[in-house]
């Protein structure tokens, strides 16, 4: 039961409402009106795994009461409901604030430097020697 549990902000510990909590399941963002800190808003693991509980739960009783009693009443309707109402109202309890991940950026000055490029050769700025032994050779062919 770790898992259900009331919003606090990260920055300074200050308990979300539930109410409060139920509206922000849904946003991105939290400014606390006690520290002016901003979080993220995540919702719990656990609230994606209870959504599908209730989705098939509410799945069976349907299908049960459909083939045992072969009519739909008011019962089977408050039995496929309830899950979902269930959800509804433990949802506030898995909202979560986090603290904004920052990434460091590099200065403008302090850029990565690429790697030197390779010397390409160039014919007149060889010594003489090599350019004697390069038009021999060409001379040759």
């Amino acid at each position: 039961m770790k898992k259900f549990r009331k919003a606090q902000c990260p920055h300074c510990g200050k308990k979300i409402g539930i109410l409060t909590a139920w509206i922000l399941k849904t946003q991105g963002e939290y400014k606390c009106p006690k520290c002016g800190g901003y979080s993220n808003i995540e919702l719990d693991g656990a609230a994606y795994l209870l959504a599908a509980l209730a989705a098939v739960l509410s799945a069976v009783f349907f299908v049960v009461h459909l083939l045992l009693i072969k009519l739909f009443s008011w019962v089977s309707l408050c039995l496929v409901v309830a899950p979902f109402v269930l959800f509804f109202l433990l949802s506030p309890f898995l909202v979560r604030l986090r603290k904004p991940t920052v990434r460091k950026r590099t200065p403008a000055g302090q850029q990565k430097q690429r790697p030197p490029e390779p010397e390409s050769v160039n014919i007149m700025e060889q010594s003489d020697l090599e350019k004697t032994i390069v038009m021999d050779y060409v001379t040759k062919l």
